[in-house]
């Protein structure tokens, strides 16, 4: 077992959480209970800054040459009380057992990252902004209803919200405030 008065997590073969400890609960928002035996990529769903999943399957810590899982990466990760967090995690990775930990620290509390959206998700939100409906949006961009669905349920789950009207509110809070999203290109045809 590895104890650590730091924000600690430790996983096994199987990618499973065999520690987390109270600063993980407190950092994350995210009981013990809830945590142990869980797929690590389920529990602790952080992105690069560009928005793609750091973790998944496979590990890319896994994927890397040891002496590069030595350096730490800076990620954004969803808190369930606090919002997207910038940390930065530091590895060690021992092979007999297989075991993988993890210390967390924090960077900046006030942290709110770049819009990492697609060019279409940027869209519908664009026309989401403008009082279109779903149906609306569906025709205008001469895609699937099930596709604009798709991508605003994505988008809630990329910003950690729980309705359409939460992440239209960030998403023109983000607007307002100058910040355009990666890769904008609003004569993209990308479903």
């Amino acid at each position: 077992m590895i104890w650590s008065s730091g924000t600690c997590f430790v996983v096994n073969r199987q990618l499973r959480i065999d520690h987390w400890n109270d600063a993980m609960t407190d950092f994350m928002g995210i009981p013990e209970a809830e945590a142990l035996h869980q797929k690590c990529f389920d529990v602790f769903q952080s992105r690069s800054f560009t928005g793609l999943n750091f973790c998944q399957m496979p590990c890319p810590l896994l994927a890397t040459p040891q002496s590069e899982t030595e350096e730490p990466v800076i990620i954004v990760v969803p808190t369930r009380f606090t919002g997207q967090r910038l940390v930065q995690i530091h590895f060690a990775l021992w092979e007999d057992p297989l075991t993988i930990v993890h210390w967390i620290h924090p960077l900046n509390r006030d942290f709110t990252p770049a819009t990492p959206l697609t060019p279409r998700q940027h869209q519908i939100f664009s026309l989401l902004s403008q009082g279109k409906t779903r149906p609306e949006i569906a025709h205008s961009l001469a895609i699937t209803l099930s596709t604009v669905n798709t991508h605003i349920r994505r988008v809630c789950d990329l910003w950690d919200v729980g309705t359409e009207r939460q992440a239209l509110t960030y998403f023109m809070r983000i607007q307002s405030a100058g910040h355009s999203p990666p890769n904008r290109d609003h004569d993209s045809n990308t479903t």
